[in-house]
């Protein structure tokens, strides 16, 4: 199997219509047993073939157009603002303030040490990002919507259910709440994955304006949570899923399309094989 038909089997999964652009094929060829990492370096690559890997698959962008297709994937926090009854002139200044200093980050980055390695060693590579990325968000969607029901479910409960989720079992990192009260209802809620990056402060408090009582996300950077508590809305519920366990929902499910196909896998580098 090539690596361009996983790539193909991923968007299909996640229903993308073509390969997003933090997504790519590094170097294509043919595979039967490939690493499968949540995060690749130089280090896994050389791991990957002395496991007798005849390929890698990367969540997380390793380089080349995908790392810097990052941004691009950040304008889906527009979508799903809108989609949530925000203004699309709020939603689109937000998501553009989100979106540049993640690329003036980008570039400055050495954005082909790792595809220059693997091209060095012949290795066949490849990162699935924003589509597995898709797949855990609906799995999400579909695990909240079945616990709250027509129940005014707390958030502590919500979060009880989703420490039952495998993958979080398995996990040494647990589904917590970074803001609001265990006993607070869950009331109003979004899960915000899959838009390249966490929505970070001003996107989040924008929810909590326009009436979101809970935010499932599957990480935030502390800078921005502190300005989230510090002008805290009431009845306001951040709950962080855990970024590994969360990447290995999406990444476990492609996982099995692929074993399914015929295809050995070895699981490293962050991957909760459930």
């Amino acid at each position: 199997m090539r690596l361009s038909e996983i790539m193909a089997m991923a968007n299909s999964l996640a229903g993308c219509a073509d390969t997003p652009p933090d997504s790519e094929i590094y170097l294509d060829g043919d595979v039967r047993r490939v690493f499968v990492g949540i995060d690749v370096d130089v280090g896994e690559l050389l791991l990957a073939r002395h496991l007798g890997a005849d390929g890698v698959i990367a969540h997380h962008p390793i380089g080349s157009t995908a790392r810097l297709g990052i941004p691009s994937v950040i304008e889906q926090h527009e979508q799903q603002m809108r989609s949530a009854g925000i203004a699309a002139e709020i939603a689109h200044d937000l998501m553009l303030a989100r979106r540049q200093p993640v690329a003036h980050a980008l570039h400055t980055a050495n954005y082909d040490r790792v595809v220059d390695a693997a091209r060095q060693l012949a290795m066949p590579a490849m990162n699935v990002h924003l589509a597995t990325d898709i797949i855990a968000r609906k799995f999400f969607i579909e695990v909240v919507n079945r616990a709250v029901g027509g129940t005014d479910l707390t958030v502590g409960e919500l979060i009880g259910e989703l420490e039952t989720i495998p993958e979080m079992e398995a996990s040494l990192v647990q589904p917590e709440l970074w803001l609001g009260r265990p006993e607070n209802p869950v009331g109003r809620w979004i899960v915000q994955m899959a838009a390249g990056t966490n929505g970070g402060a001003a996107i989040y408090r924008t929810y909590y304006e326009h009436g979101i009582d809970t935010i499932l996300a599957m990480h935030i950077d502390d800078a921005e949570l502190r300005k989230l508590e510090h002008e805290q809305p009431a009845r306001a519920n951040l709950v962080i899923t855990g970024h590994m366990p969360s990447d290995s929902i999406g990444m476990n499910r492609l996982i099995r399309a692929m074993e399914q196909r015929g295809l050995e896998v070895i699981a490293g580098s962050g991957v909760i094989r459930v």
